[in-house]
């Protein structure tokens, strides 16, 4: 992986630098990038194995290597190009970049986990069209993800977002949401701590905090969960006079939008 950095002060150009980031041996590298703004980090991006090129560019008045790794700071400008799609640029005041090498059982989770988001919507990916055998294929794949996702956990705890990245984070999500009830009750825990930490979101733990409550048959906090969808009949709420408000604070949308989307998701179906 090639970084250019390049030095500006008072907005004229005084240094370019090509440096690379590439290590000596073919081994796979998890890179993190943090980008700050007013002490704060507005943006953060895991880079690892298998995820296609990718081309950072950092402007910033100062530019330095550290026992960590890349620093950069003072008017900083991360431009990242992700294969062909068009340039994202952020703005802050302070970056860091870490590398670090992964050895084979990490690489291997990390793989494991990228298959893992595909099997799962495999064939669920359209519900409203499933047969009885269908939902038995699907179900015997959830099986074998929530065990090989239990061995992972155990290795390494839960695999968040700086473990795993955003995307394969999201995938280990969704494997225990369609998991068994049993697994779901007992990796709850792990995934509150992960929310606390900014490891996962936290709207993806109010699912899985309806999906739990849901299977205890009590009444459900965030409205996520649905009695059927034919017709669409949401499962029972605690306490909605308060359910938007809830919602709010999970990052969720208002119950009335997520409604709307599901009844033009599966009329579409």
């Amino acid at each position: 992986m090639s970084f250019i950095t390049r030095c500006i002060v008072l907005g004229a150009l005084v240094c370019h630098s090509s440096l690379s980031f590439a290590g000596d041996t073919p081994k796979p590298r998890r890179t993190t990038i943090s980008l700050l703004a007013n002490g704060k980090e507005i943006a953060g991006l895991v880079l690892l194995p298998g995820q296609g090129q990718r081309q950072i560019n950092v402007d910033a008045i100062k530019q330095d290597w550290t026992a960590e790794g890349f620093h950069a700071s003072g008017h900083v400008q991360l431009t990242m190009i992700m294969g062909n799609e068009s340039p994202i640029t952020l703005y802050g005041d302070d970056l860091t970049l870490r590398s670090e090498e992964l050895d084979a059982d990490q690489a291997q989770a990390l793989e494991d986990l990228k298959a893992m988001g595909a099997s799962d919507q495999s064939i669920r990916v359209n519900p409203a069209h499933l047969n009885k055998d269908d939902w038995a294929r699907q179900e015997a794949i959830d099986k074998a993800n929530m065990t090989r996702l239990a061995f992972i956990i155990k290795r390494y705890g839960w695999p968040g977002m700086h473990f795993a990245g955003a995307a394969y984070a999201k995938n280990a999500f969704m494997v225990l949401q369609h998991a068994d009830s049993a697994s779901q009750h007992t990796y709850l825990p792990l995934l509150r701590e992960a929310v606390t930490r900014g490891e996962m979101s936290a709207s993806d733990l109010a699912m899985l905090e309806d999906r739990v409550l849901k299977s205890d048959r009590k009444p459900q906090l965030y409205g996520t969960q649905y009695e059927s969808v034919a017709p669409l009949t949401l499962y029972l709420v605690a306490d909605p006079a308060r359910l938007d408000e809830r919602r709010r604070a999970m990052g969720l949308l208002p119950i009335e939008a997520q409604l709307q989307q599901m009844r033009q998701m599966y009329q579409s179906n």
